[in-house]
């Protein structure tokens, strides 16, 4: 019997028992599910050991920032936070040493903290300094919110998650879930939000399981793949650190819509897609500029297989680990061919963690870098309309753009959305490596190359080296 078909005979068996039986066995659930520990995912378990190896690293906090117009109901606003964190256990989870293991243990449920606090002038620098603020994931809890006042009818709310509870996805998920309860309490009336079908703690204990039982097919794939893959040697400007701080900067980039839409064209030729040949620009760039013809890039997929994980929170999301074979002097059409297959053959395999891979290759043990990759790329959709331009009750709710932290996880990394006025985003370089200057230049680099390889495909790599940004 499969997990959804034991799960729907549960469900029946519980419906035909008498109310009183029935809620005392669901009130036993509930007391177990927030007694015992759980453990961790693969995912998880990396991002616990990197915050016990620099507590003071911020680079794995997610934050989501909106502008409020309107009468704000500050007791409202902390309720609707109580019932998402009420519904959701992975945002009252602590992360503590079991023995020598780390587990995760759901808290009781418990009135949601908003700090409240008044802002005169630029909001950035308040907003930068709460997101920056480090988490304490033993003793504390993973999620952060804070109402900034800013003027009559003038609020911001930054929302500030660790990573570890948290990804892309959930944040929608929290967003919609938080104007529901909002508008709810506002109204006198409960939610309309549907039972959700299980809780992160519990797909995680099963995905442990189900890794234990499981055949190595698609462990095997990535060892063969990515055994011997060199690191990606940009020329620094300044001395490599003994040990990876994270620090970074941030530089925007903007491509016109009608330089995209011809790289989109030639995508389309080749059975790409605009991913896809995004990528393929990026991997020649820094090929080009790290006389490389071997190199990896981290692409970060949702891992939400399953339709019971859509209407969760918590951290699902992986990395794909993507080879890039420049060699041969390829004309870029063939190079797009072969990144189409890369990512073809690397979603097929997608449902082994980052981390298995990792500890499978056994690689040298480096402070000083990102083990793997030390690139990453990522072309985002963009929000929904909800999510940017809504309301919340009676509030006008404006998506405010979190201003750079001065974070990085990797050594170069570039995100990037397609918008009606072409293709926006940043790259984020590691300024302990690379200066303002030099990140400038790789932007340029970048949206050269796209504009080259969209207006002539055939062109080899050695036609553009003089778009090497050193």
């Amino acid at each position: 019997m499969t997990a959804p078909d034991r799960r729907a005979t549960l469900l029946s068996r519980l419906a035909a028992l008498p109310p009183e039986q029935r809620e005392a066995l669901l009130r036993r659930a509930r007391d177990r599910d927030e007694s015992d520990t759980w453990p961790l995912s693969f995912g998880q378990e990396r991002l616990w050991f990197l915050s016990r190896f620099d507590p003071a690293d911020t680079a794995y906090h997610t934050p989501w920032c909106v502008r409020l117009r309107g009468p704000v109901d500050a007791e409202g606003l902390a309720a609707a936070f109580t019932r998402v964190v009420e519904r959701h256990h992975v945002l009252r989870t602590r992360f503590r040493l079991d023995g020598d293991r780390p587990v995760q243990l759901v808290m009781p449920a418990g009135p949601a903290t908003v700090e409240r606090t008044d802002v005169t002038g630029d909001p950035a620098p308040a907003v930068v300094e709460f997101v920056n603020r480090p988490f304490d994931l033993e003793a504390g809890p993973p999620l952060r919110v804070a109402l900034m006042r800013l003027g009559d009818e003038h609020f911001m709310l930054c929302i500030v998650l660790h990573h570890i509870v948290v990804d892309g996805w959930s944040m929608d998920v929290l967003m919609r879930e938080l104007a529901e309860c909002y508008a709810a309490h506002r109204e006198g009336r409960e939610p309309l939000l549907a039972d959700l079908p299980t809780q992160y703690t519990h797909v995680v204990a099963e995905d442990r399981r189900r890794a234990e039982h499981t055949g190595t097919a698609h462990l095997d794939h990535w060892t063969r793949t990515l055994t011997g893959v060199p690191v990606l040697d940009l020329p620094a400007d300044r001395p490599r650190p003994a040990r990876w701080t994270g620090r970074g900067g941030q530089e925007s980039l903007l491509l016109p819509d009608e330089v995209i839409a011809r790289l989109e064209g030639v995508a389309r030729e080749q059975r790409c897609t605009l991913f896809m040949a995004l990528l393929a620009a990026y991997q020649t760039t820094l090929g080009l500029a790290a006389g490389q013809d071997d190199l990896c890039v981290g692409v970060p997929v949702a891992g939400r297989n399953r339709v019971e994980l859509e209407p969760l929170i918590g951290y699902f999301a992986t990395t794909l680990v993507l080879r890039a074979d420049l060699s041969g002097d390829p004309t870029f059409r063939e190079l797009l061919r072969r990144t189409r297959l890369s990512v073809f053959r690397g979603l097929q395999h997608a449902e082994v963690p980052f981390e298995r891979i990792l500890g499978a290759l056994r690689l040298p043990r480096d402070l000083s870098r990102p083990p793997l990759f030390q690139a990453m790329f990522n072309l985002h959709n963009l929000p929904k309309d909800d999510l940017l331009r809504t309301t919340m009750a009676d509030l006008a709710v404006e998506v405010y753009p979190t201003p750079a932290v001065g974070r990085t996880k990797a050594e170069i990394s570039v995100d990037v959305w397609r918008g009606p006025e072409g293709l926006g985003g940043v790259l984020d370089y590691n300024s302990d490596l690379f200066s303002a200057g030099t990140a400038r230049r790789l932007v340029r680099a970048f949206a050269d190359l796209v504009e080259r390889a969209g207006a002539d495909p055939d062109l080899r790599l050695s036609e553009l080296k003089g778009v090497r940004p050193w």
